[in-house]
């Protein structure tokens, strides 16, 4: 019978069934916890990126004349506006003059600028925005954002696209290296 005994003990002993319980739950919690930060962090970045596109469209309406060396600097300036991201080597910018012409408001492309590579849309979507001799500056961004939980586990990028119409608030056009329309052709515009 004193064989039984230190096994009957043992059998009763409770002391480490809540470690036992955490070595089980830990790994579920913690990668909760982790989904919940990864949330965040995108929904962050998301926000940034909407917040710069509308700063962009606002500080190009505000101008009657800008040049290529403007959108330059307004690129560079993302990495001060979108803190705390990085969007150096992660941002695309498009900015762009629509006109509208006729009694219809049909929507032409006046001039095109582009940082990085273009955002692609359709003209049409800003039908409705004026009327003819009127034109709205469009800005669109893409912005690749990696987070540093996602490579952990090999998880890829989430590419954003966003953009912004505004109005021209000095004049009805606002010209690009001194024209109002230069045909609409994408023009590349290097950064330093």
């Amino acid at each position: 019978m004193k064989m039984f005994i230190p096994f009957r003990r043992l059998a009763n002993d409770r002391r480490g069934i809540a470690a036992a319980e955490f070595a089980l739950i830990a790994p579920a919690l913690i990668f909760l916890i982790m989904g919940v930060f990864e949330m965040s962090f995108r929904f962050r970045a998301s926000e940034e990126a909407t917040r710069y596109v509308h700063q962009v469209a606002d500080l190009v309406s505000r101008e009657s004349i800008i040049d290529s060396t403007y959108v330059g600097e307004v690129f560079n300036a993302s990495e001060f506006m979108m803190k705390p991201l990085e969007p150096k080597n992660n941002l695309d910018i498009d900015i762009s003059s629509v006109g509208f012409t006729g009694t219809s408001g049909d929507p032409k492309v006046l001039w095109r600028r582009v940082v990085g590579t273009s955002v692609t849309f359709d003209p049409e979507e800003a039908r409705t925005m004026g009327v003819d001799g009127e034109t709205v500056i469009r800005v669109g961004v893409r912005y690749e954002y990696t987070s540093v939980l996602t490579e952990l586990f090999g998880g890829g990028h989430m590419t954003m696209e966003k953009s912004a119409y505004a109005r021209p608030r000095i004049d009805r056009k606002v010209e690009m290296d001194g024209q109002t329309d230069d045909g609409g052709a994408i023009k590349y515009v290097t950064v330093s």
